[in-house]
């Protein structure tokens, strides 16, 4: 009969170890945070067109945001706009196709006339 150095529980715990020590030095590295984080400007891929690098620098200077052409990211500099509501603007237009009016907005779930009014000077088509 063969010994095995490690049985499988000791396996298991070395293995569990190594894997708790990994997440917490990831919780660290998430944890410290750059202090210049909100002060840098966004960068724009290379693969994007130069009318959304023009959209994607309009967002960030406060300028008014097309809501047939924005991304993700852009939608999200309008007032109350998290990835999810984003992401349903995106879908509605994928489905529905450009925004006729502004109006519009408010058959996305989530987007009622608050919303929309809090956002209407922002918002172009």
């Amino acid at each position: 009969m063969c010994v095995l150095p490690h049985t499988h529980a000791e396996k298991f715990d070395q293995n569990y170890l190594q894997w708790k020590a990994k997440q917490q030095a990831r919780d660290e590295q998430l944890k410290r945070q750059d202090p210049n984080y909100y002060l840098g400007k966004p960068t724009v891929s290379n693969h994007q067109t130069s009318k959304q690098a023009n959209s994607a620098s309009a967002a960030v200077s406060g300028a008014k945001i097309n809501i047939n052409t924005a991304n993700v990211q852009q939608l999200q500099q309008l007032n109350g706009v998290g990835e999810k509501k984003a992401q349903a603007i995106l879908e509605y237009r994928q489905q529905n196709g450009k925004f006729k009016n502004i109006d519009e907005l408010q058959n996305i779930k989530g987007i009622g006339p608050k919303l929309l009014e809090k956002n209407r000077t922002m918002i172009v088509l």
